[in-house]
């Protein structure tokens, strides 16, 4: 027997839980600074707002979903500024 799944009951997987974009777009911001990293960001936040919003979310879902995608990738950044500062202890 197969089932078939209705469009409605298939979710896509959270793009703040995408590991790996979320350490691509950490690592590029990191090397980015003033006007340069506020363009790249406001891109890449039109471009996940447009493919939520394309993969059925409504706007609103999708927007809170960017923001929770910039907080990971806030943390991020925050954990690899954390680890470049933590000296290398020998035993």
């Amino acid at each position: 027997m197969v089932r078939k799944m209705s469009p409605e009951k298939v979710r896509a997987f959270p793009i703040d839980r995408q590991v790996f974009l979320v350490r691509e777009v950490a690592a590029k911001l990191c090397n980015l600074h003033g006007e340069t990293a506020t363009s790249f960001w406001r891109a890449k936040a039109s471009e996940l707002l447009a493919l939520v919003v394309g993969s059925g979310r409504d706007r609103t879902a999708a927007s809170d979903e960017v923001r929770r995608f910039f907080l990971a990738v806030q943390r991020e950044m925050s954990a690899g500024a954390v680890a470049e500062t933590m000296p290398v202890l020998s035993a």
